[in-house]
């Protein structure tokens, strides 16, 4: 029987220049076939080119470049030298150096490479692979492309994508329209929009980001919802949310928890914000912490600075520093020295100045304010 088998395999090898496309030990598509079988049900042994593949079910062994079978459907255990060209591979299919369907299903390796319009399971690619849409489990060595993946995804230097949903790794980084889930890469991370757990050795880019993100140096986005944390700093036009930078956060607009280790700076902050060197805003309102000192134009709430506050328009509410400066001020302030050009509230310092008193009381010493007259 096995000298058979491999007389029959080398007579399909000699004859397949004549126009011989198989040797069929079949009955009823039951069997099996050498050669470039279209159809059979059990084993299917190809050392030429598989072309016109119509269905095949079973154990099918293939080790030559394969022609395209556009409708060709495998089912089973596949195996090929040089790879697949059908419409659907289901089952357990594996290829040295390369694979080419409309759709996988099931578990599919190729070492040097992948190229799949639809791909469901387990899909191993140690150079690259490239899908149109992956749901399950993607491993690639050296990267990934598709429009949509679905699932894990372990990618060795990066992976690019339109929408990447789920839980994706990668050892250089991520670009992607959109980014949902878990992500984590070693470099870098870009995408239009992230919404999830994204986490950057090096950096992090979004123009919407929603949840929590973490870069090793930084985070920057156009628009920032949730946590967001940098060693550097964290930068955008709107942040909302918890965001702390290592040494500082710069926006158009921040909103909710801010905490720069050097410093925050933004034209608008609505909040709690927090620098050790200080706070700077056009527009600020709510709790402001400056370890050396305060400065907006507009300041309303509490602004408690080390040295030194300035409110170049106008304040309203209690502030500290060694030395306050205000135009206008409504509230109190507390410091050594406190200047207000315009007072409508109190002054506790050393030395205090309202610019809007009488001659004898502009200056004044310990206690200073102005009541307007009804």
């Amino acid at each position: 029987m096995g000298r058979s088998l491999v007389a029959a395999i080398a007579f399909v090898a000699w004859a397949a220049p004549l126009g011989a496309q198989s040797v069929d030990l079949t009955l009823g598509d039951w069997g099996v076939g050498l050669g470039n079988t279209k159809r059979v049900n059990g084993i299917r042994l190809n050392v030429i080119a598989d072309r016109d593949i119509d269905r095949v079910r079973g154990l099918n062994l293939t080790l030559w470049k394969p022609a395209k079978s556009p409708t060709g459907t495998i089912t089973g255990i596949s195996l090929g030298l040089v790879g697949f060209d059908v419409e659907s591979l289901s089952g357990i299919q594996a290829a040295i150096v390369g694979m080419r369907a409309r759709r996988l299903r099931g578990i599919s390796v190729a070492l040097f490479g992948m190229d799949v319009d639809r791909a469901d399971g387990l899909l191993v690619a140690l150079v690259g692979a490239g899908a149109g849409r992956i749901r399950g489990i993607a491993l690639t060595g050296l990267g990934l492309g598709a429009e949509h993946v679905t699932g894990i995804l372990v990618a060795g230097l990066g992976a690019g994508a339109s929408t990447l949903t789920g839980v994706s790794v990668a050892g250089i980084g991520f670009g992607a329209e959109e980014i949902r889930g878990v992500s984590a890469c070693i470099i870098g991370m870009g995408a239009e929009k992230i919404s999830g757990v994204a986490i950057a050795g090096l950096g992090l880019a979004a123009e919407d980001g929603t949840g929590v993100l973490i870069g090793g140096l930084g985070v920057t986005s156009q628009r920032l919802r949730g946590v967001a944390f940098g060693i550097l700093g964290v930068g955008g036009a709107r942040l909302s949310g918890v965001v702390v930078g290592g040494i500082g956060v710069g926006a158009e607009r921040v909103s909710g928890l801010t905490v720069g280790g050097m410093g925050v700076a933004a034209q608008e902050i609505r909040g709690i914000s927090a620098g050790l060197v200080g706070v700077a805003a056009s527009r600020m309102r709510g709790w402001m912490i400056g370890g050396i000192g305060i400065d907006g134009e507009n300041a309303v709430g509490l602004m408690l600075a080390g040295l030194h506050f300035k409110s170049d328009t106008c304040f309203k509410g209690l502030a500290t520093g060694a030395y306050t400066r205000t135009n206008t001020q409504y509230g109190i302030t507390i410091g050594l020295v406190n200047v207000s050009r315009e007072l409508h509230g109190i002054q506790f310092g050393l030395l205090n100045y309202a610019g809007n008193n009488p001659a004898w009381a502009r200056l004044l010493p310990l206690i200073n304010f102005h009541r307007d007259s009804k």
